[in-house]
């Protein structure tokens, strides 16, 4: 079996009645929003516009608020039968990390307020965000690909169907980040300086040699939509639902809370997209989610947490409302959206980094138990042997 029984037990007992029933409910509610917008207004409901702050737009965003409220505590009280969520204390390290994301987040809120000119310059194509963000996703897919061959070789090794499994799983992510990394640089059709080919001049929207501008709106919110259950929505579940569910080396594609926290600011960074419903629930559930793990950390004493956490949902707040309210100060209106794209980078370089040590973590372990078992029908006087041959075996 893929999961501990009993754990497969409790797994295939959870259904997150309530959590999927406000998800339902959120669709339609777009359906409701899509048909209003086009009938009164005339307006394509997935096509970049301006963010508003009249009565309309105000009512659209208390629906929003409403719809993730309801999302988050309904899981929550789903994942109930789970027990209570333990976070641990974040290393040295990881609190740097995160710290490190937000003040870069803040920074570029402040260049954008400074000078709006700069801050469309960093973001234009070839620039540094653009590159920074498609390396960030490249190294992702290199962790991820160096995972995937080791697993296979554990595989051949005899370690079980669950190394087979993650051989397959990180290759599957791996090649989907090299795509997604290739996409971001147009494939480098600008550093070979080679044509778009004449299918696509007429389709895409930049006249670019990449499938994403064929259908900018429907594909950048299927990629924010993906990024935000990935790295928001999937480490929040999984802190529920960890102290029940046993996943084997599995466990090691499962985002941690570093990966939500560091990758956080991607959901303040909205503009051109900030009037559909999807946007405004995606930002606002990761600020609900952010403050519902400070309570935890608040209630074990994790004050260094509970600050951080705090910080990182005001901050969300903060920066959207200022994209918001200066819309008209923006050179290029999506030009937020190339830093939010940064922190999905960030995200999936964390996440992919974390799924190879963790994998690689399994694997030793697995090497250590076959070791030792060795060692235990090794006859008397062969265990200097065994010893030094696995010394030479480790050096090499």
């Amino acid at each position: 079996m893929l999961l501990h029984p009993a754990s497969w037990t409790i797994f295939s007992m959870f259904l997150p009645r309530r959590f999927l029933s406000v998800s339902f409910l959120s669709i339609l509610a777009m359906i409701g929003l899509v048909l209003i917008e086009r009938n009164l207004f005339g307006a394509r409901y997935f096509s970049e516009r301006a963010p508003k702050v009249e009565l309309y737009n105000l009512w659209h965003a208390w629906i929003a608020l409403s719809l993730s409220l309801a999302v988050v505590q309904g899981f929550t009280r789903d994942a109930a039968g789970f027990g209570a969520p333990v976070l641990r204390l974040a290393s040295g390290r990881e609190l740097g990390i995160c710290s490190a994301a937000w003040v870069l987040a803040t920074l570029m809120a402040l260049a954008f307020v400074i000078d709006p000119l700069d801050f469309s310059l960093l973001a234009r194509e070839d620039s540094l965000v653009e590159w920074t963000s498609a390396l960030l996703i490249f190294v992702a897919s290199g962790f991820l690909a160096a995972a995937a061959a080791g697993q296979f070789r554990a595989a051949l090794s005899g370690e079980g169907r669950l190394a087979f499994i993650s051989a397959a799983v990180a290759a599957l992510l791996a090649a989907g980040f090299f795509v997604i990394g290739m996409e971001e640089i147009s494939w480098m059709q600008r550093v070979f300086g080679f044509a778009t080919p004449e299918a696509l001049l007429v389709l895409n929207k930049q006249q670019e040699l990449n499938l994403h501008n064929i259908s900018t709106g429907f594909s950048e919110l299927l990629y924010y939509a993906g990024s935000f259950v990935l790295l928001s929505l999937a480490p929040f579940i999984w802190l529920y639902l960890r102290t029940g569910v046993d996943l084997g080396r599995l466990q090691a594609f499962a985002p941690s809370l570093l990966v939500l926290v560091a990758s956080a600011p991607m959901a303040a960074f909205n503009s051109d997209n900030w009037s559909m419903l999807p946007t405004q629930m995606m930002a606002m559930t990761t600020v609900i989610m952010l403050l519902v793990i400070a309570d935890v950390a608040l209630k074990a004493g994790h004050w260094r947490e509970f600050i951080l956490l705090t910080a990182a949902a005001i901050l969300i707040v903060v920066i959207q409302q200022l994209f918001v309210l200066k819309a008209a100060d923006l050179v290029r209106l999506w030009d937020p959206t190339e830093y939010k794209e940064l922190f999905i980078a960030l995200g999936l370089a964390i996440y992919g980094i974390e799924a190879w040590s963790r994998l690689r973590s399994h694997a030793e372990t697995a090497l250590v138990s076959v070791a030792g078992a060795k060692n235990e029908n090794t006859p008397p006087g062969g265990e200097v042997l065994e010893v030094s041959r696995n010394g030479r075996s480790q050096a090499a």
